[in-house]
Parts: structure tokens; C-alpha cells; sequence
């Protein structure tokens, strides 16, 4: 979840349309079965237990999950996957999915209940990456050859659970006693439409076909997807641009305008689930008074930011979740509007007139989306007479910073986050919930009666999910009125390819930027 960012790249995702360009030339889309791919992401682990990093790219094109997450305002918020059906007990305690017959994995394995049960036990067991999501699973019943139950602890919505891009992948039980060594040095076997054909560390990836695929193949999809790994995003451009390639999935936000005029290309924009917050120190004087707080998100200037730092695609966030992801769907959550005069008054009634003090803020140094609009922080900081002073840090160095000794610790501090999940859980607990030991609460704020509403709409949601919408709506708006963060912008996705090929609506994951749908993208 905490973003880890490539140099100089502004990480974005989500789906929606496309929309065409005009410019230079670029050559055509090679008629052969062939998807060339540029990729800026490499691969920390091939094994879907332990998978918690950008390999989700790849990964989400060799496995399956039981549930697929659909994009919001979609008729329905889930799509079948390895389950064409679920249903859930009305304590919330127990839910059985159905599963779809006539797969194979890879190696020619049946998928089946007991597949299921042997990929989730694997996984929480090994209790790496993302094994935090399928923490209400007691116990996983096999029913049947095809049904599976899944016992729980505590009411938890299981059908976004299974909707994860981490941890509830599905991978054959032939796989059972293999080493790390063997996942790493470039092994797979899911049920996926793609399977692994050749792996060379930090140069390329080659994936094939799976023949017996239970989704079918069509004329114009391809049949092998070469994916060549990169550093950087102007390489990544270049190589679009001369017809090298045909897909870059990451476009850096001052490269659009270019790209975009050019009659070769297509340049794709969707909305996301990335969203960018500012926290605040609640333990450190001044930023210990809520005045304080609340003063510099009404200095905060959400416009600029959208316009520099996203290059205009973005909008203004309302809360830690973004708009479109469950349960912010309806804009109650309130949120600030840049007024100076309004910051003024509250410092002044905090016992600051004229705010006279300095704050530190700190940001990622390889996010350049960070470094174009954190100067626009400190510059409308001093309209209302508090003075800025940024630090860059590496992102390893900001979280340790931030984790550290609370003497050290930063006034300010710069996020960008992703759910791993499509539910705001995910937004909302490991940002703000309590916590033993400082992982990713950088306001250092914690509320009894923030974790008790988030605990009541955690398990309202797996059995009611609208009255689930009421206590998770209190507590975002707790947040806002307690100005625990400054909830800055949602992101976009930007994403290029030849227009000599197309993208669906299901090309790009909603739920994970970084992913590309291969079947998705056809001749």
C-alpha cells in the first residue's frame, strides 16, 4: 500500500475511454500475434503468496481470483472470476462460493475447492505481502468438487476480499514443496489466459498464450505478449513514439501534451484509486490544535496542485477515500476549499495571529508528481505567515523518518496511496486506525471512537451494505473536521498506445493502475 515510487514517474491507474491524438509518425503495430509491451516495472517476487509489489502487472495476467471488482457506476459492483456465484449467512460468518468448472491450471491441474483451499492456506500461512487481507478466514470447507466455504472470525465482506490484486490468487496444489529459489528464477502456474514463457532479470518477459483457457481466444487478440523493462519514462516514450513498442501503461504527466499530438497514438484516460494526502503532526505543537489543523487545509491550494502536480488530471479529494471507491460513492464526505482569509481568522483564534512559526515538510524525492506541487504548499503557507521548509527524502528514508523517534519525527508528510482492495478499508485503517507500533499513521492521531465506527462499518458491510455506509461515513468526516490530514487530490490514469490497436473499458484495471489486461488490448 505505501507507494513505492520509480524515479522521475508519476504512478497513476484506474480505466475509462480513450481518446485520440495527433503528431509525429510512428510505425504500425506489427500484424503478427505479437503485443509489445514497455514496462518500467520490475518483478520482487514470481511467487503469488508473496506477491506485494509492481509484478502485479504480469502476475494479474497468469492468475485469477475468484471475484473481479468492476469499475464504479458499473450495474453491478462484481463480476464472476473462479466463482460464478456466492452468497453469505445472515450472520456474516460464513460465505460459499461456487466455482467454475472445467478449468486447469498451467500444468494441466483441475481447479477445483480443494485449489482453493490449498492457494488461500498457503498464502496465510506464509503470512507475507498482502496475508493481512484474509485475516477473518478461520477455516476453508470443501463442500464439494465445486463449492467452497469459507468460516470467519468476524463479519467481513468476503466478496472484496476475494476482488483483492494481492493474496487471493489461485495457483495449482502441484506447486506444493516448492522452493522460494524455484518461484523466483521465473515460475508460474495459474489459471490465467497468459502463461510464463521467459524471464531475463531487468530486460524482458515473455508470455504465451494458455491454450486451454477457460475465457477463449479470439482472431484479434494476441496470442504472445513481450514485455521489455525499462528505467525511465522518457525511454518508454521514445520507444512509443518510433513504433517500437505498442503499449506504455504509465504516461509521466509532462509528456502527455506531446503524445497527444501525435495522429499515431492514443493516449488513454481513466479515473483511479490513487489519491495524494498531506498528514499532520497532531503531537507536535502547533499542529496539537485543531485550529491549526483545520486553518492551513482551508491555505491548501487544491487547484494548483491538481493543475502542476497532476497536470490537470485529477480532482479534489473528499476524505482518505477516493471518490468511486466503496463507501465514498455519493460525495458526503465533506471537504475544504482553498480560503485565506478563513486560515487567517482560525490562527488568529488559535492564539497564532499571523502564524509566525515554521513547519517541516517532507516528500518523496522519486515522485516527481511530489516535487512539481509541494512547492505550491510552502508558497501558499505564506500568504497566512507560516514558513515551509521541504525535505526531500527517499521513500525508505521518509517512512523511517516517519517511524522513528518522535524527535526527529517531520511536522508534514507527503502520501500517495493505493487500496489493495476495492473498499475503503483499506484507506481508512492502516492511515488512521490505532496502532501498537507507527506503520503508516503518520498524523499520529488515534480515536477510540474513529476505530469503533470503522470496526461497526467493516462488519455491517458484509451483510448490509448501505447501513454500513453510516458509520463509515462518520468517520470520514471525523477526519476532515478534526483536519487530521489534508486530503489533497485523487489521481488519473494516463496510459499511451499505437492507435493501430485498441483498448477495451477492461484494458486497465480499476481496482490497480499498473495493470494491463492483456486479452483486453486487441489488433
Amino acid at each position: 500500500m505505501l507507494v513505492f515510487v520509480l524515479a522521475g514517474v508519476l504512478l497513476a491507474a484506474g480505466c475509462g475511454s480513450s481518446s485520440s491524438s495527433g503528431g509525429t509518425s510512428a510505425s504500425p503495430a506489427a500484424s503478427s500475434d505479437i503485443l509489445r509491451v514497455a514496462s518500467l516495472y520490475g518483478v520482487t517476487t514470481w511467487d503469488p503468496s508473496a506477491s506485494y509489489s509492481t509484478e502485479v502487472m504480469y502476475l494479474a495476467n497468469c492468475y485469477e481470483p475468484l471475484v473481479y471488482a468492476n469499475p464504479a457506476g458499473s450495474a453491478t459492483p462484481f463480476s464472476p472470476g473462479l466463482a460464478t456465484s456466492w452468497t453469505v449467512a445472515k450472520n456474516g460468518l460464513s460465505w460459499t462460493f461456487k466455482l467454475r468448472q472445467g478449468v486447469k491450471f498451467h500444468d494441466g491441474t483441475p481447479f477445483n475447492a480443494a485449489a482453493v483451499k490449498y492457494s488461500l492456506g498457503r498464502t496465510m500461512k506464509l503470512n507475507l505481502g498482502a496475508a493481512y487481507l484474509l485475516g477473518q478466514i478461520k477455516d476453508i470447507k470443501v463442500v464439494d468438487n465445486y463449492t467452497v466455504e469459507f468460516v470467519l472470525s468476524t463479519p467481513a465482506p468476503m466478496d472484496r476480499i476475494m476482488a483483492a490484486d494481492y493474496a487471493t490468487w489461485m495457483f495449482s496444489p502441484a506447486t506444493k514443496g516448492k522452493s522460494q529459489a524455484w518461484w523466483d528464477k521465473g515460475n508460474e502456474d495459474g489459471t490465467g489466459p497468459y502463461m510464463l514463457d521467459s524471464y531475463t532479470p531487468d530486460q524482458q518477459i515473455v508470455f504465451k498464450a494458455n491454450p486451454d483457457w477457460w475465457g477463449g481466444w479470439k482472431p484479434n487478440q494476441f496470442k504472445k505478449v513481450v514485455v521489455q523493462l525499462v528505467g525511465d519514462a522518457g525511454t518508454q516514450r521514445q520507444l512509443l513514439e518510433s513504433g517500437a513498442v505498442d503499449s506504455i501503461n504509465l504516461v509521466a504527466r509532462d509528456q502527455v501534451s506531446a503524445l497527444k499530438a501525435n495522429p499515431d497514438l492514443t493516449v488513454y484516460v481513466g479515473p483511479s484509486l490513487n489519491s495524494y494526502l498531506m498528514f499532520f503532526n497532531t503531537q507536535r505543537k502547533p499542529l496539537d490544535n485543531v485550529k491549526v489543523r483545520q486553518a492551513l487545509s482551508y491555505a491548501v491550494p487544491y487547484a494548483d496542485l491538481i493543475a502542476v502536480g497532476a497536470g490537470g488530471f485529477g480532482t479534489q479529494s473528499r476524505g482518505p477515500v477516493p471518490i468511486g471507491l466503496w463507501p465514498n460513492t455519493d460525495g458526503t464526505v465533506r471537504q475544504y476549499k482553498t480560503d485565506f482569509a478563513k486560515a487567517k481568522q482560525l490562527l488568529a483564534d488559535a492564539g497564532y495571529p499571523g502564524g509566525g512559526f515554521t513547519l517541516q515538510l517532507v516528500y518523496t524525492s522519486e515522485n516527481s508528481n511530489e516535487a512539481a506541487f509541494t512547492p505550491l504548499i510552502k508558497e501558499a503557507f505564506a500568504k497566512v505567515g507560516v514558513t515551509v521548509k521541504i525535505q526531500a527524502l527517499l521513500n525508505d528514508a521518509a517512512a523511517a523518518k516517519a517511524r522513528g523517534n518522535p524527535a526527529n519525527r517531520q511536522d508534514l508528510a507527503i502520501q500517495l496511496w493505493w487500496p489493495s482492495l476495492p473498499d475503503g478499508i483499506d484507506n481508512l485503517t492502516p492511515m488512521f486506525g490505532s496502532e501498537k507500533t507507527v506503520v503508516y499513521n503518520w498524523s499520529y492521531w488515534y480515536n477510540p471512537e474513529f476505530d469503533k465506527l470503522i470496526a461497526e462499518g467493516f462488519k455491517l458491510s458484509a451483510t448490509d451494505p448501505k447501513a454500513a455506509i453510516v458509520p463509515y461515513d462518520q468517520a470520514q468526516n471525523m477526519l476532515v473536521d478534526q483536519a487530521v490530514a489534508a486530503f489533497l487530490f485523487d489521481d488519473q490514469t494516463v496510459a499511451a498506445h499505437l492507435a493501430t490497436i485498441k483498448y477495451s473499458d477492461k484494458a486497465i484495471n480499476f481496482n490497480y493502475p499498473q495493470v494491463q489486461f492483456w486479452t483486453q488490448i486487441t489488433k
